[in-house]
């Protein structure tokens, strides 16, 4: 369609990571600590599940940088997250202003909560203005081991 943008236009995504955490410095040039794709998930004790529990939360943070390309002006981002069973479960939209020429652009930090469905391969979908511009894989694996009981109550 004439005027739409699109790949070779903007906006463009230059990084989509998920992290232990962001740092934003005095100077403004973010920082990321422990970039991660794999989460292992491990459970103790005599009474340990065979699989991990449905509802377990993983806290971690989402980085979204965004240049804007010809893209300028107000940008509509949304993280969507994708379940191992394919269910997808859209994040909040979050309208970000770019300017500042082609150059310009936006840093997204995003502290997440994941609800865990299930072990497997997570994908976090981003989305600017409904189009999907990136998918961040993030693979959770879930280990048990069982034990005697030492007397303590479990």
């Amino acid at each position: 369609m004439p005027g739409e943008l699109g790949f070779d236009t903007g906006p463009f995504v230059t990084v989509a990571v998920f992290c232990e955490r962001a740092i934003t410095e005095n100077d403004g040039v973010l920082s990321l600590m422990r970039i991660i794709d794999t989460v292992n998930v491990e459970a103790q004790g005599p009474f340990a599940p065979d699989e991990l529990p449905p509802g377990s939360i993983l806290n971690t943070t989402f980085v979204l940088m965004i240049k804007a390309g010809q893209a300028l002006g107000r940008q509509v981002v949304q993280i969507t997250l994708e379940h191992p069973d394919t269910r997808v479960h859209p994040g909040p939209e979050k309208a970000v202003n770019l300017s500042g020429g082609p150059a310009g652009g936006a840093n997204l930090v995003m502290n997440m909560g994941i609800q865990l469905s299930d072990a497997g391969l997570y994908w976090a979908n981003v989305m600017i203005n409904g189009r999907l511009m990136a998918r961040v894989p993030l693979m959770v694996n879930y280990g048990f081991t069982r034990g005697p009981n030492t007397g303590l109550t479990p």
